[in-house]
């Protein structure tokens, strides 16, 4: 689970960073990370209703989980769960903060000691060296029921370091806010992870405090064990 929204971060921040137009040629890509890259300059708050689904073949059936996701430029992340059986995530830039309100305790740890670039590269935030990394091609618009559909799918190359990892990253883009609403992680293991996103509010207020990072009374500070 932890892995998961971790991945699940570092897709949102690549998607909302997005800034290197495609290559020469490409219509349709160039067309969407084009919108794609406006949409970022313009997006200074989000929050959404996020659903993550998480099927394993180590798994009887798959495991749903749900979530308010908030983010503000830059670099601040939330999901706050619908339950406290789940983890509680406050990324305020390099710092992460995971709190568990059911053992009633806090991890922290940062970027480096995650050593997200063993996902993403640790792009965080541009798709600058992107095409060094992954095939990236984007499917013909589709129609959905308010608005129309972009798929982007992301096979890493044989020689880049996630060869051996993933098989690909798929993220659906609508095409009236030109923001994900929709990501899949297909791990070489076999595990997949599906998030869904809703209601999403671009721009609206967030209040600061639910980006703080603070212990909560009673709670016990643990250290962050890399497994």
């Amino acid at each position: 689970m932890f892995r998961s929204c971790i991945m699940y971060f570092v897709i949102t921040a690549l998607v909302l960073g997005a800034s290197k137009p495609a290559r020469a040629g490409d219509e349709e890509k160039k067309h969407v990370m084009k919108n794609m890259k406006s949409a970022n300059e313009t997006t200074a708050t989000l929050q959404a209703k996020m659903k993550q689904r998480k099927i394993s073949s180590f798994m009887e059936k798959e495991v749903v989980s749900k979530a308010d996701f908030f983010y503000m430029k830059p670099g601040k992340y939330v999901l706050d769960p619908s339950s406290n059986d789940e983890n509680q995530y406050i990324i305020n830039n390099n710092e992460i903060w995971i709190i568990n309100h059911k053992n009633k305790s806090v991890t922290v740890t940062n970027e480096k000691e995650l050593n997200f670039s063993q996902y993403i590269m640790g792009f965080g935030g541009s798709l600058d060296g992107l095409d060094n990394t992954f095939d990236i091609k984007v499917s013909a618009r589709e129609i959905q029921k308010k608005f129309g559909s972009y798929r982007m799918q992301m096979t890493p190359l044989k020689n880049s370091k996630l060869y051996n990892k993933l098989e690909k990253i798929v993220i659906y883009v609508r095409d009236d806010l030109w923001l994900p609403y929709g990501a899949e992680l297909y791990e070489n293991d076999g595990d997949i992870t599906i998030w869904e996103f809703t209601d999403l509010k671009v721009n609206g207020k967030i209040k600061d405090e639910v980006f703080k990072q603070e212990m909560p009374k009673g709670y016990q500070l643990k250290k962050y064990e890399n497994k």
